[in-house]
């Protein structure tokens, strides 16, 4: 894919660009927890911050594969960042009201428990901290055998955020059902012949370039980012 248009239908740099944006406004000095941490990309970015890493450590590589992809792992295997806490994130060592913030991207998908998962992250949140929040609503296999869900709606937060004491400020869907296409159509084009390419590229030029719409964005979308925070009392 050429790289414009990479930039412009992967969803990946709209993500690193919010997250490190909220990041920037976290205050000096507060304690962070990056749960799900896996190679702790945002790591860098939280140098005026007291960085916490959480993880359980036990991915290597895919046991099932995406068409036209090696696999998180690659085939090296998955290199985790230093770790803080390992273990389940619905189950951390750590007292209650620690944190002043807490980062989870793109996590909810690989553990069995998402639900637990964010009662864990409110009970290590102080009153009044911020949980960053990245996840899919709509995404393929992978980093399997750890893969239970293929994403998770904007109504999925507005139910469950709230019921366990959050207050949302942000919930904003990134993609649309266009750019997933001509995301698909690319990955069709690379797993296959040069024939298939020059078939399949018209319509992916088609979709790479049709213009969002609300209705494109409700009919799919390809994840969710969020910004809530933990109710005082």
């Amino acid at each position: 894919m050429f790289p414009p248009l990479k930039r412009r239908l992967i969803n990946q740099y709209a993500r690193d660009a919010f997250v490190r944006r909220q990041l920037s406004l976290i205050p000096a000095g507060s304690l962070i927890l990056d749960a799900g941490s896996g190679t702790q990309p945002y790591r860098p970015d939280c140098g005026h911050l007291s960085y916490r890493a959480q993880d359980f450590g036990g991915y290597t590589t895919d046991d099932k594969k995406m068409l036209g992809c090696e696999g998180a792992g690659g085939k090296e295997g998955f290199r985790y960042g230093k770790l803080d806490y390992v273990g389940d994130i619905w189950a951390i060592d750590e007292k209650d009201a620690t944190f002043d913030a807490i980062l989870c991207s793109e996590v909810l998908e690989h553990i069995p428990y998402p639900i637990d998962a964010l009662k864990e992250v409110a009970r290590l949140l102080k009153p009044g901290g911020t949980l960053i929040l990245t996840a899919p609503s709509n995404c393929l296999r992978h980093m399997d055998p750890y893969f239970f869900y293929s994403g998770f709606s904007d109504r999925w937060f507005e139910r469950f955020l709230p019921e366990l004491g959050f207050d949302i400020g942000i919930l904003e869907p990134v993609g649309d059902y266009y750019s997933w296409m001509a995301v698909e159509l690319n990955r069709t084009s690379d797993s296959h012949s040069f024939l298939a390419k020059m078939i399949l590229a018209p319509a992916f030029f088609y979709y790479a370039f049709k213009r969002k719409t609300k209705r494109s964005v409700d009919t799919l979308c390809t994840g969710y980012h969020v910004v809530a925070r933990k109710r005082a009392g």
